[in-house]
């Protein structure tokens, strides 16, 4: 058969030593035939950079003279990375790996960061160097100049590829792209990394999965994007689902492409620099491949094992048939590993066209019948028919029971052959569409034949493939599963299968989980929407206790777990409805205030919920005949910096909620007086902050009696101690104040000025 030894690889590592004489094609020969004893079957590409050879589909030709066929062998051309040379090409958007659900997952939760040192399964080469470990930046880079000290991945650059000056770009060789992405911000997006396939086609796989951008307001916009490392080819692929832009942080700029370590050489698509941002993409795919000398060495090999060509398609004209093998051997510019990969094709020669109509057949199931030849040695449709009927058509249908022949002329050939066809009718019976019920009546199937007289057929009734011993021409039904009825008329028999299956589900919807305070009547409803209600029965249960209810509706006056079973016939559906205590009800009075004395303010309760009570207290004490949103309170006639706390409770069924403030009363008069060195905390700094709540000070200016400022201050409240703009102590004595107001006081308007009086203790 073909390709037995399809995608057999061979792979050799040369070891060379002044002791080592061994030949390499023994060592080569003796691993190939270890691997055809072992039968080894090895599964090729993981993706487009994987190594494969396909020597084409099996392929026949004529007997004539000089017939010949054209084969074709595809396989994979890869090239050497000592030159530092890489060809960047787009290719069609195919992810050949799921973005997500990797076997390792990195840096999770951390924004700006480089994950641990990983080492590579195998050796990848790039830009020439022998890469052997690897880590991941949460930014969308990767880098083979490993550094485990360094854990920040910088993410602020306006440079272009290639650049070593910028670290956010100078440490870094892949760039899938470079952009601020931030996983800090979500609990779902995937930063991880798998190693898929086996040698020689091991691939590197690293993804970056619905991570957001950074910043608040483009945290929605989400990037995915891969690259792919492939072993051996050392080709890269970077895979862009979705690459959106954040122009408002860092410019949205953004880089993709591959640099070498020292940051000096760079490839990097048209249009997917630095500067070509801000950028997007979609379903969007680049590939770098290395450009140098190729390290693969192509071969056509005959069965004798002569290498009969180096060119990917020939043209071979055997005069029997032959099986020829595509072999490519490839070379690891890096370490020297060698993999050979083969595939093989078969040109089968057929000297004569034959036909055959096959065995002599007898049917029982159909009225007509085609007879169709089968044709080796040529197309069919090149050669020449004549029936023992006179037609010359490729096919004929027969409608009676006979002998039929055919003569097949190709190329001045003529052959034949013939065939005994016997045609009988098949009873028919119908036992109807598969059936779904409940068995709400009894179910009666009827096998009686349409073209015989039911008395003169014989009649197997099986339920599940197992004779049941009914012989009769109906069958009355009562459980669920496959019938299937045998009728016999003479020779000829027929057989059919009815499925009978529960009846549709009984649609009962109790809604969804819900949360209440009680306040109204709650009524759960199990009539079915799809079933004569009449026909059901109920159960109800709360929290798995069966109730007293068996009636369609309940109604619930408790929290819990209610379910309920529906019934009919055979059929029942269940259903269940969790109903909770509400949370407490939220009100809120805003923030505390304050005022001078004898002021009076509204407070308003704002909450979402409607049907509300409300009750007010002052310090813990129910304020009479306060019941609704709003209340106005006067602010304490007394002494400044006193206060009185205002609650609100609001109440809904069994549920209630609270809030409070605070009201303070504040000094409201301008001090004409300052003792700084007397008793802390009385008379020792000028407090204005009832004038800085009420319209704002836009600045303080204090003045000495030679109209000099000492003292400036702007948005004051209350910093003023009796100090210069220095630092020193003021001395005693009459100084002038100029007020200046953000806005136009109610009491003073634009501007206040006066004078205060600093009195300090004798030394």
């Amino acid at each position: 058969m073909k390709k037995q030894l399809r995608n057999l690889f061979r792979f050799a590592e040369f070891f060379q030593s002044k002791t080592d004489t061994k030949p390499l094609p023994i060592v080569l020969k003796t691993l190939f035939s270890i691997l055809f004893l072992a039968n080894l079957t090895f599964v090729n590409a993981q993706g487009p950079g994987s190594l494969f050879v396909d020597a084409g589909p099996d392929q026949t030709i004529g007997c004539a003279t000089g017939d010949s066929a054209d084969i074709t062998a595809n396989f994979l051309e890869i090239f050497e990375t000592v030159s530092e040379q890489y060809t960047v090409t787009s290719i069609p958007y195919n992810p050949p790996f799921a973005f997500n659900g990797l076997a390792n997952p990195l840096n999770p939760n951390i924004d700006d960061a480089w994950s641990p040192v990983d080492n590579l399964p195998f050796d990848f080469c790039f830009f020439g160097n022998l890469e052997q470990q690897f880590q991941v930046g949460s930014n969308g880079v990767l880098r083979f100049d490993v550094d485990p000290s360094d854990t920040t991945n910088g993410w602020s650059f306006t440079e272009n590829l290639p650049n070593n000056s910028n670290p956010t770009l100078g440490e870094a060789n892949i760039f899938t792209p470079v952009h601020d992405i931030d996983p800090s911000v979500s609990t779902t997006e995937e930063i991880g990394y798998e190693v898929l396939g086996t040698f020689p086609n091991r691939v590197l796989v690293v993804s970056y999965y619905q991570v957001p951008m950074f910043s608040g307001t483009c945290n929605s916009l989400l990037a995915t994007h891969m690259a792919v490392f492939y072993e051996f080819s050392n080709v890269i692929e970077i895979y862009m689902q979705d690459k959106p832009v954040c122009p408002s942080w860092n410019s949205g700029n953004a880089a993709l492409g591959i640099q070498n370590n020292d940051g000096t050489i760079a490839y990097v698509p048209p249009g997917r620099n630095t500067s070509d941002s801000p950028w997007t993409a979609t379903n969007e795919a680049w590939q770098f491949a290395p450009q140098g000398l190729p390290t693969y060495v192509f071969e056509w090999v005959d069965e004798g094992g002569n290498v009969i060509s180096n060119n990917p398609t020939i043209t071979v004209s055997p005069t029997v048939s032959e099986t020829f093998t595509a072999r490519v051997t490839y070379t690891n510019g890096c370490n020297g590993q060698v993999v050979v990969l083969e595939d093989s094709v078969t040109v089968f020669v057929q000297s004569t066209v034959s036909v055959e109509l096959g065995a002599d057949q007898s049917f029982c199931d159909v009225a007509s019948y085609e007879i169709v030849p089968t044709i080796t040695g040529a197309d069919p449709g090149a050669v020449t028919y004549l029936w023992s009927t006179g037609e010359t058509t490729p096919t004929i249908t027969i409608t009676q029971t006979g002998i039929y022949s055919v003569e097949v002329t190709f190329e001045g050939c003529t052959v034949s052959d013939a065939v005994f066809i016997e045609l009988n009718e098949n009873p028919i019976f119908d036992l109807g569409q598969d059936l779904a019920t409940c068995f709400e009546a009894p179910v009666t199937l009827d096998a009686s034949p349409s073209n015989y007289n039911p008395a003169d057929a014989t009649y197997q009734w099986l339920f599940n493939g197992v004779d049941t011993g009914i012989t009769e021409a109906t069958f009355n039904v009562t459980a669920y599963g496959t019938y299937t009825a045998i009728v016999t008329v003479g020779l000829c028999s027929a057989q059919q299968d009815i499925n009978i299956t529960p009846g549709a589900a009984i649609e009962i919807n109790l809604g969804d989980d819900f949360v209440t305070c009680f306040e109204n009547q709650v009524i759960l409803d199990a009539t079915p929407t799809n079933y004569n209600p009449q026909l059901a029965t109920f159960e109800w249960f709360l929290d798995g206790v069966v109730l007293a209810n068996t009636q369609a509706t309940l109604e619930v006056t408790v929290n819990g777990t209610y379910s309920v079973i529906v019934t009919i016939g055979q059929c029942s559906a269940t259903d269940s409805i969790v109903i909770s205590p509400s949370a407490d009800l939220v009100v809120t009075l805003g923030e505390n205030i304050s005022g001078c004395t004898a002021e009076t303010r509204t407070l308003s309760a704002v909450t979402f919920e409607d049907g509300v009570t409300y009750v007010w207290f002052k310090n813990g004490n129910l304020i009479a005949g306060e019941n609704t949103n709003t209340i106005t309170i006067s602010l304490a006639d007394v002494a400044s910096n006193l206060s009185d706390v205002y609650r609100v409770e609001i109440t809904k069924g069994e549920c209630s909620g609270f809030d409070e403030v605070e009201a303070l009363t504040l000094n409201c008069v301008i001090s004409e007086g300052l003792s700084p060195d007397g008793s802390p905390g009385f008379n020792d700094n000028l407090d204005l902050t009832f004038l800085a709540n009420r319209t704002g000070i836009d600045k303080l200016q204090i003045f000495n009696r030679l109209g000099a400022i000492v003292y400036e201050s702007n948005n004051y409240t209350n910093q003023w101690v009796g100090q210069s703009d220095n630092g020193d102590k003021l001395p005693t004595g009459t100084y002038f104040y100029v007020i200046n107001f953000s806005g136009n006081d109610s009491v003073y308007g634009k501007q206040k000025t006066g004078w205060i009086y600093i009195n300090r203790d004798a030394n």
